[in-house]
């Protein structure tokens, strides 16, 4: 809405449409944030408690540490080293924890990928069967056509759209925006 609105600020000023699209743009947002609220409370939250594990691990450390040195069964040398290994691994641990609440994505995100990569064609494009036009001479023509995006229904990209084409004509359709194009040839 708002990139729209602001490439077709003129218009939008023309019809004074202003507060429309700012209430529009507004009510979109304020979803996303009240969403991105309780997001932040729960990554926080888990943040906190990541961290927290590091200071217990730390705490359980030195004092099972301090019981082996006054019994003498470990030296202060190894158990400095051992203190080293438990700092990195729950260091490791709070970091994977922070990361946690996208695991979800990331396994929906890899089904999606596998699922795309397992779908079987419901067209052979390799196949001979059918009919080949070998000797096809005729020329296209494209009468009142119209086009939209099906996310955006709204905004017709092509209306009332006209062409002839002939044939071993070349054709480029090149859009004023994103440099959005496609060939015919």
């Amino acid at each position: 809405i708002a990139i729209e609105t602001i490439q077709n600020i003129r218009t939008v000023f023309q019809l004074t449409k202003e507060t429309h699209f700012y209430d529009q743009y507004y009510q979109i947002n304020d979803t996303i944030h009240r969403s991105s609220i309780k997001r932040a409370h729960i990554l926080g939250i888990l943040f906190s408690l990541a961290n927290a594990a590091i200071y217990f691990a730390i705490a359980a450390f030195v004092s099972y540490a301090t019981f082996l040195f006054d019994k003498g069964t470990v030296s202060f040398e190894n158990m400095f080293m051992v203190l080293n290994a438990v700092l990195l691994a729950a260091r490791t641990i709070s970091d994977e924890l922070a990361l946690f609440p996208d695991y979800g994505k990331a396994i929906e995100a890899a089904e999606n990928i596998f699922e795309l990569l397992n779908r079987k064609p419901t067209i052979d494009n390799e196949s001979k069967d059918g009919i080949e036009i070998t000797d096809f001479t005729g020329q296209l023509d494209f009468q009142d056509v119209y086009f939209n995006y099906p996310n955006r229904p709204q905004s017709i990209i092509l209306r009332n759209f006209k062409l002839n084409i002939k044939p071993g004509q070349k054709v480029a359709l090149v859009g004023m925006y994103n440099c959005q194009s496609f060939s015919l040839q």
